[in-house]
């Protein structure tokens, strides 16, 4: 049987959102974690492709957490996450195109407030099979090359936050629309995986792949906006997911 290889950066939101949709549907698989800035080497030697997620299916290469998604479906449509036909696909297919987008700036506020902690470059450099000179020397180039590269300045994470909270009014807005469990009928979806995968790093669920920190030793500025988000039903809805269906 072919192998089945995910590369990824651990800590990113999009990456999370193919792992969870290959566990959900039972796959096994093996995770590899580039080095951000030279994976593109390797992505692009794979699929022609600068971005992880990258999924690897036997001979069959894969990029973009979307492409992943409807990939996945199409050939292991056993534990489906996407409605077959009528107006539930559709919601479906519209939820986790407009969460999608959220992610973006759900990224650029959290490196925002984060990117300068130890423990995201540990985090994103750790595992990536270096020497420990040559690990010393890429993490404040990672980080200088995330900062440009996701345009983390105060103009632009101002902005993100607003963003941020559509995305919290938007998720709260479908809640009240159903039965409060997912965002489309009674089972769960993609439109679930994505929007818990995209908005979950706000939060930091226990468990999660942003559970890096001891939060007392966040800023109290974060910490209360951490509680806040918590504190709400997005935040509620976003802990419930990675408790029960994680």
């Amino acid at each position: 049987m072919a192998e089945r290889i995910l590369y990824q950066f651990p800590i990113s939101h999009y990456c999370e959102k193919s792992r969870w949709q290959l566990d959900h549907k039972g796959l096994a698989y093996r995770t590899v974690n580039l080095l951000p800035v030279t994976h593109r080497v390797r992505t692009h030697w794979l699929a022609r492709t600068n971005t992880v997620p990258l999924l690897r299916d036997g001979k069959r290469r894969v990029s973009d957490s979307t492409k992943i998604a409807y990939y996945l479906e199409k050939y292991y449509p056993d534990q489906p996450l996407l409605p077959k036909a009528g107006d539930a696909r559709a919601r479906v297919i519209e939820l986790e195109q407009q969460f999608d987008r959220y992610g973006v700036h759900v990224r650029r506020w959290v490196y925002g407030q984060i990117l300068d902690r130890s423990e995201v470059m540990t985090a994103l450099v750790g595992d990536c099979g270096l020497p420990g000179p040559l690990e010393r020397l890429a993490k404040p180039l990672v980080r200088e090359a995330i900062r440009r590269g996701y345009a983390i300045n105060p103009q632009r994470v101002m902005r993100s936050e607003q963003r941020v909270e559509e995305a919290l009014v938007l998720l709260e807005s479908e809640l009240k629309k159903g039965q409060g469990q997912y965002l489309v009928g009674d089972r769960f979806s993609l439109a679930d995986i994505t929007a818990a995968s995209m908005l979950a790093p706000l939060i930091s669920p226990q468990g999660s792949p942003w559970d890096l920190f001891d939060e007392t030793t966040l800023s109290p500025t974060l910490r209360k906006q951490m509680e806040n988000w918590r504190a709400r039903p997005a935040g509620k809805w976003l802990l419930a997911m990675y408790a029960q269906d994680r």
